[in-house]
Parts: structure tokens; sequence; C-alpha cells
């Protein structure tokens, strides 16, 4: 029951231009989910990489800091990541996770790759949960690059979200001009986000509409209140730089573990599972 700290961290590129009001509802919804001793970063990206509020537990602020982000150009992902691991949670005592929100897509990292953050989380004592929020069929006709059918240029409504809601659908609204990516793109920024996941002992989402979005937030909060770190000192340390396997079994039936499945031998304590 220690509180977390949290960095929510939202891609505002032009691929989700479209669901912007949904991506802001939601994340503060997940907000008003966190325990009140639990504190929040809100940063987004597009191009470039925004601090929209400073760390908290101020609900006000952090909702008024969620409404402010707003989509722009270009989508660095790894960048992004990048300085969440080494800027942003290097300082932080306690428990720690990041909740990315993206559809996976990077168009215009110019410092950071997916081999050096993928290396980078898995050395860190946080959890990842990215959400993959898919907007191939938003931006490109269902990633395959080429336009979408035209839509009706509108704000969501509720009745939208109501019906969305009720049948599981999507919120299609807004128009714009093709982008994000190819169907290849979608599917190596799926498996990045599951890779990121699986590192850090987090959880990978999948939201292809409204309701999986809400879903998504609200299993993360319930997750990081329902949590067992597990630590150990292994009898043969290894040598600096080795990787050592783990695997974590429980006894105990209907529990799911999700936990790293290796670390790398360097610091004399790690972080290994949440149960």
């Amino acid at each position: 029951e220690q509180p977390f700290t949290v960095i929510l961290l939202l891609d505002v590129s032009p691929s989700t231009q479209f669901r912007m009001d949904e991506i802001q509802n939601a994340a503060m919804a997940f907000v008003d989910n966190l325990r009140p001793a639990d504190r929040v970063m809100v940063m987004s990206f597009d191009e470039y990489i925004h601090v929209l509020s400073p760390i908290t537990n101020n609900r006000y602020e952090l909702k008024n800091a969620i409404r402010q982000a707003e989509f722009g150009d270009g989508t660095s992902l790894y960048d992004a990541v990048d300085d969440v691991i080494r800027r942003r949670l290097s300082g932080i005592q306690g428990r720690k996770a990041v909740v990315l929100f993206t559809d996976g897509v990077d168009t215009t990292s110019s410092r950071a790759t997916i081999e050096s953050t993928t290396a980078a989380a898995e050395e860190l004592d946080a959890l990842f949960y990215p959400i993959r929020f898919d907007t191939s069929t938003d931006v490109s006709g269902g990633g395959t690059g080429m336009p979408g059918p035209p839509r009706q240029n509108r704000r969501v409504t509720m009745g939208d979200i109501l019906g969305a809601i009720l049948t599981g659908g999507n919120v299609q609204v807004g128009s714009g001009s093709p982008g994000g990516g190819t169907r290849a793109e979608y599917e190596r920024g799926r498996q990045y986000l599951l890779t990121l996941a699986q590192k850090t002992g987090g959880r990978e989402f999948e939201a292809d509409s409204i309701y999986n979005l809400q879903a998504a937030f609200t299993g993360i909060a319930e997750e990081l209140r329902r949590q067992y770190t597990l630590g150990y000192y292994p009898d043969k340390v290894g040598t600096m730089g080795e990787r050592r396997q783990i695997k974590i079994r429980v006894n105990r039936p209907n529990v799911v573990v999700r936990a790293k499945t290796s670390y790398i031998v360097g610091d004399s304590r790690r972080t290994l599972a949440g149960i």
C-alpha cells in the first residue's frame, strides 16, 4: 500500500488528433482512480517533449495540466521515453511507474532508438504500462498507408461516448490528411510497447475504443494498488554486465504473475516482480 509516483506520458502527435477529447477524459478519470497519496507528473510529446505539470498529488492541478495537452507535429516517442528514464525518474525514491499512451509509431526521434530505450528500461526500477491506442484506421485507412473514408468534422458528443460504451465501437470524429504509418510500422510499435512492459514487469494494454481506453486506465490504477514487490540476493552475484534469468512461481491458484524474466548484473539489489 505504499504510494506510487506515476509519470503520465501522452502522445499528442497528429495521429491522435481525432481522439484528443477521449484521451483527456480517460486520463483525468485515471487520476481520480489513484489514491490520495499517489503523485503524478503529466507530460506529453509530439516532435518535442512537454512537461505539463510537476510531480504533485493535487488533482485539480493535474486535471488542468491534462486539459492543456494539444496535438502537434511529429512523434518523438523514443526521445520521450529516454527523457523519462534518464531525467524524470532518476531522482525519485520509492515505487515508480510510467503510464505511456501512444499508438507506438515514431517519426521524429533524433537521440534515442528502440534498442537504447528498451535497454535503459530494463535497468530501470520502475514499471512501464503502455496503452496502445490504435489510430491506423483514423489516419491511414486501416494501416495501409492510404487515406481512409472522409469523416464529418465535428466535436465528440455525449451521445457518441454513450454509444461507444454500449457497443464497444469507436468514436470517429474530425477530418484531416492521412499520416501515421504503414501496417509494418504499427506492428513494430506494438512489439516495442510490449517489450517495454515485459522488460520492466509491467503490462501492455490495447485500446481501440473509448470503452477499452477507460478500462485500460482503470486497470492500471487498480494494479498499482494491488502489488507485491519481491527481491532476493543470489548466491552467485555474477560479473558486471552478465544477464541472469529469473523465474517466479507461486503456489496460490488463480494468481497472475507479471515479472521481469531477466536482469543485467550491476546493482546489488533488484526489484524483480509485481504479483
